[in-house]
């Protein structure tokens, strides 16, 4: 089959090439264009929120942990002691004494019956404004209060905008053993 095509009032035959013109293939290529850029912008969106609800997963499971075993600590201690604002001294009902401090980074456990101390919040979390204070009730039993933040650490000068995680902790602990 012939791709001329002839008119029937014109005396010469044109051949017609099968094609886009120019402007077809502009308006198409506009319009990928387009598509392209708000696809990227949603995946971009998505990608962002799904890092900063792991930043918060993150964060939120490292406080609740530490503050998790420091009441433990504290409920099943026959003593407490605190060396305000950042130590706490407790002996459990075998004698055997630990201490709960929070330096710059982190919560740290040092026992009487262990060699070294063991950290309670993994390394890319930063531990703050802790605060820690003891009331002993005449008879009763010692009341703690625990104060502290949690937030993430970042990895570079400028952090971005999904590292910028941070949580408060506060809770209120009382002896069962006195």
């Amino acid at each position: 089959m012939s791709l001329t095509k002839c008119k029937v009032q014109s005396a010469k035959c044109k051949v017609e090439a099968g094609g886009f013109t120019l402007i077809e293939m502009m308006v198409a290529i506009s319009i990928l264009g387009i598509v392209a850029v708000i696809v990227s912008g949603f995946l971009l969106t998505t990608l962002s929120g799904s890092g900063k609800a792991e930043v918060n997963k993150e964060v939120r499971q490292n406080g609740n942990y530490a503050l998790s075993v420091i009441e433990g600590l504290i409920l099943n201690a026959i003593n407490v002691g605190c060396t305000p604002p950042l130590t706490i001294n407790i002996t459990d009902i075998n004698g055997q004494m630990a201490t709960i401090s929070c330096d710059t980074t982190n919560f740290k456990i040092a026992s009487s019956s262990a060699a070294g101390s063991v950290d309670l919040t993994a390394s890319n979390v930063a531990v703050s404004n802790c605060n820690f204070t003891c009331a002993s009730l005449t008879g009763g039993p010692t009341k703690v209060d625990i104060l502290f933040t949690v937030s993430q650490k970042t990895s570079g000068l400028i952090p971005k905008p999904n590292e910028k995680m941070s949580i408060d902790f506060q809770s209120e602990v009382m002896t069962r053993n006195y």
